[in-house]
């Protein structure tokens, strides 16, 4: 037999084993957490209620549309199914004033999402609430959490209130060409070290690694429910549960830290039960936390 023909079987197999490898390593296996992340429960607190004034009374959600992705890119290793995800703008309400938490995407850029549906009344409702807000703050800069912002039909109406950081301002995932020209130009980016309370209650804690830009959000209410909004830190509730994040392919496609990542969900997963972490794209935790009255659904006046 030429030596041409009984070569093919090892290609065969070489490409067979290069196949595997790729699926283990760009799809399967679980990022290994990087240096400790420390979320200081008592450190935010202190920064909620030092910042004066009263605590906010409630907060509420509204789902802005929903999209999918295969699951493997969402848990690693868990197979092909779609798996839903939702996308959401929460509002931190007080007697006299609000802040507004991540402000989804225009319907128009939804619908470019795979297996999406929008809801332009949700999002009209987002838009009136962010020219009432005192603040509209991130999780981080990716489109479908500033893209409310972006596509706002009266931006000068809420550019006081953006309060963009310098690190999601300054960063490669701001999608600098969803916005209007010259409208980023006109918003004074925020700078901070350790803490920062945007309102009695409200205090950010910067967790770059999914974006240079992530921070966590936590809230407390004048009841005493403490909430802890991670962005995309985890895109469902089974990232904490499971701790594994996203597969290496997701290093590939959004440039993300996965060991920056997996120490943050390690930090999560270490949080008492009585913090309520909220997820911003998981549908599932939003019907959870919806049933048990955290918050209420919908945007009202």
């Amino acid at each position: 037999m030429p030596a041409k023909r009984r070569r093919w079987p090892w290609v065969v197999l070489g490409i067979f084993v290069v196949l595997l490898a790729g699926k283990y390593f760009l799809l399967s296996r679980p990022a290994a957490p990087g240096p400790e992340y420390v979320i200081d429960l008592a450190a935010l607190h202190s920064a909620a209620v030092a910042a004066g004034g009263a605590l906010p009374q409630r907060i509420e959600v509204e789902k802005i549309g929903e999209f999918s992705f295969p699951r493997t890119l969402v848990v690693a290793g868990e197979g092909f199914r779609m798996h839903q995800m939702v996308l959401l703008a929460h509002r931190v309400v007080w007697p006299d004033s609000s802040v507004v938490i991540d402000t989804a995407m225009a319907p128009a850029a939804t619908k470019k999402m795979p297996g999406s549906k929008a809801d332009p009344a949700a999002f009209d409702r987002l838009e009136a609430a962010m020219k009432k807000a005192n603040a509209i703050v991130f999780t981080h800069e990716h489109v479908d959490h500033v893209g409310g912002v972006a596509a706002a039909p009266d931006f000068a109406a809420i550019a006081k209130k953006v309060r963009l950081t310098r690190e999601q301002y300054d960063s490669p995932k701001l999608e600098r060409g969803e916005f209007p020209a010259g409208t980023l130009a006109t918003l004074e980016p925020l700078s901070y070290q350790g803490l920062y309370a945007v309102a009695p209650g409200v205090v950010l804690q910067k967790a770059p690694g999914h974006s240079p830009g992530s921070q966590l959000i936590y809230v407390e209410l004048t009841g005493g429910q403490r909430f802890l909004f991670v962005g995309d830190i985890a895109w469902t509730k089974d990232n904490i549960r499971l701790q594994t994040g996203r597969p290496g392919i997701a290093t590939l496609l959004m440039k993300e830290d996965r060991p920056a990542v997996a120490a943050q969900l390690h930090a999560l997963a270490q949080l008492p039960p009585d913090v309520h972490v909220i997820v911003a794209h998981d549908p599932i935790a939003l019907d959870d936390d919806l049933k048990s009255g955290l918050y209420r659904e919908g945007f009202t006046d």
